[in-house]
């Protein structure tokens, strides 16, 4: 897929050529140094992650509980069957295990990565991308619709406008 790849000097810039492009149904990406103020929602990866350390945690805790007394009974030292602060330890493991590697696949699956290549990653504009530059990307087939975008972009004034290789 092609596409077009404008730089704004300024925050500003970016967000009314993103609100001119949304007023027009326009697929924009958007690639700054900082979140936008308009960005939507907070990522479910915390809530994700707690769920996985919860689980894991009451899954290891259940794991030992139906080890000690359901499978394997034994009178230790003539302690109680059920003798919960043994558990604990372990169940805290089970459950940051789980955490850690929920964590790692789900940021993966939700950032859609690994992406190797990008042909965007191509354009001089995106060298400045995380640094200081102000980026917004329109990815269309329509030859109409890029030029609707290089239009909107030139009477913005962007400082840089180039064509997304495909």
């Amino acid at each position: 897929m092609t596409g077009i790849l404008a730089q704004f000097d300024s925050q500003d810039g970016l967000l009314r050529a993103l609100s001119r492009l949304r007023a027009q149904h326009m697929p924009a990406q958007t690639y700054t140094p900082v979140p936008l103020p308009d960005s939507t929602g907070g990522s479910p990866l915390p809530l994700i992650v707690l769920a996985a350390g919860v689980l894991g945690a009451a899954a290891g805790f259940g794991m030992q509980v139906y080890a000690v007394m359901v499978a394997y009974p034994q009178d230790i030292g003539g302690r109680p069957a059920f003798s919960w602060p043994s558990f604990v330890p372990i169940a805290f493991e089970v459950g940051a295990l789980c955490a850690v590697l929920t964590a790692f696949f789900s940021f993966l699956l939700v950032n859609r990565l690994p992406k190797l290549y990008d042909p965007i990653d191509e354009c001089l504009g995106m060298r400045q991308a995380l640094r200081d530059g102000w980026i917004i990307a329109v990815r269309t087939e329509d030859s109409d619709l890029r030029e609707r975008a290089r239009e909107i972009f030139l009477e913005l004034q962007a400082r840089r406008i180039e064509d997304i290789p495909s």
